[in-house]
């Protein structure tokens, strides 16, 4: 095939199919077209995460509160990274979200490449099939390549499942124009880079909070324009808890159900649609920090009326509650480097009650240090994950 050129690719092909916002991990395959996006489209509707999974949960996100399709591009490599949220969320048989998958076809058959593409290479198709993952290669030209990502939408909407469009290396020629777009605002980067936590510790060494008086607490100050996404496991269960005690609608909230790590990723996908409200993810320890290489990356992005609240009760409670291997004071210092604009550390219900009152546009982080004890029969939702979905996409209607 002849390769494309990057921007008429963009303006033919993926612009005339609705794709405006693209989440990934570059590959050199895509390199061309990488490079075109790097210098025409800045963040949020074009960001460069840390591993390919919070590509695919920002994506899930933004079709959620969007009803849009989002591309996501990754080297096949970097499938693996993918799984977990596209087999655990994004699937039709959990939430069933549509999304455009674009992958590096490293290792193809016939194409001589690294040794470590070896394995991979020649089982791309079989794994998309083996995950029930609708694709296509490119085609030769570029009026075909539009016709075949259009197909792949179109499957994609109709059936609730990713689909994916696969790339040989060459298939776009190098992008040499100047940026037109600022990488990142320079001025956030200074304004935040040495932002402390207030940190409003009691003397105490019992700690008051658990994670369900977190949750409560948190709903009690949510307003009706306000939606939240919790993380897997207890977290979720004990926000549907109080919701059905409280006979509330689950509307607002969406149930990370799998996806471990991903959750906050999910809210920013979310916080892509203008709203007069904010967006919290309610997250656990352990998810916070399985994926905190992402949660880095959207930190430093900063979208407005996003607060991350974070319990940290140093055991995976869900499981049978073995302990974290990460003290407080590691974990803490870790969230005090994220960019953030405000951070907040709180053991106590005031304070937690204080911080919360105090959020405004400003990206916001609180980190709540919370006992271990969790109640023995959480229930599960009685609901399918299709229709939580439902539920959740009809708050934005």
């Amino acid at each position: 095939m002849v390769p494309f050129d990057p921007e008429e690719f963009h303006d033919e092909a993926l612009k005339p199919n609705g794709i405006d916002t693209i989440f990934g991990v570059p590959d050199s395959s895509l390199s061309g077209l990488l490079s075109y996006l790097a210098a025409n489209k800045s963040a949020p509707q074009h960001i460069v995460m840390a591993n390919e999974g919070g590509a695919v949960a920002l994506a899930a996100g933004y079709h959620l509160a969007t009803r849009k399709v989002a591309m996501c591009y990754m080297q096949n490599s970097g499938l693996a990274n993918a799984l977990n949220p596209l087999q655990s969320l994004a699937a039709k048989e959990v939430f069933g979200i549509p999304m455009l998958l674009m992958i590096g076809w490293r290792g193809k058959p016939g194409i001589k490449d690294e040794p470590q593409h070896a394995l991979i290479g020649p089982r791309l198709l079989d794994n998309l099939r083996a995950n029930d993952i609708p694709f296509e290669e490119i085609p030769d030209s570029i009026p075909q390549s539009r016709e075949a990502i259009g197909r792949l939408i179109s499957r994609s909407l109709a059936k609730n499942t990713p689909v994916a469009l696969i790339v040989p290396p060459g298939a776009f020629t190098p992008y040499m124009k100047e940026a037109t777009v600022a990488t990142h605002v320079e001025a956030h980067r200074k304004a935040v880079a040495h932002v402390e936590a207030e940190r409003w510790f009691t003397s105490n060494s019992d700690l008051q909070l658990s994670r369900e008086l977190v949750v409560r607490r948190v709903l009690a100050h949510m307003t009706e324009t306000d939606v939240s996404v919790s993380s897997l496991g207890g977290t979720s269960r004990e926000l549907y808890m109080v919701r059905k005690e409280k006979g509330e609608p689950l509307s607002s909230n969406f149930f990370c159900l799998g996806a471990m790590g991903h959750s906050f990723a999910v809210a920013n996908g979310i916080r892509l649609r203008p709203s007069s409200g904010k967006v919290f993810c309610i997250d656990g320890d352990g998810s916070f920090i399985m994926h905190l290489g992402n949660n880095a990356v959207l930190a430093d992005i900063s979208q407005p009326d996003l607060v991350h609240v974070v319990v940290f009760n140093g055991v995976h409670s869900s499981t049978g509650s073995q302990p974290l291997t990460i003290s407080r004071d590691a974990f803490l210092a870790a969230a005090n480097g994220l960019s953030y604009e405000r951070k907040f550390f709180v053991d106590n219900i005031e304070d937690l009650d204080r911080a919360v009152s105090l959020l405004d546009s400003r990206s916001s982080l609180i980190v709540a240090l919370a006992n271990d004890s969790a109640s023995a029969s959480l229930p599960r939702p009685s609901e399918t994950a299709s229709e939580l979905k439902k539920l959740f996409m009809g708050h934005f209607t």
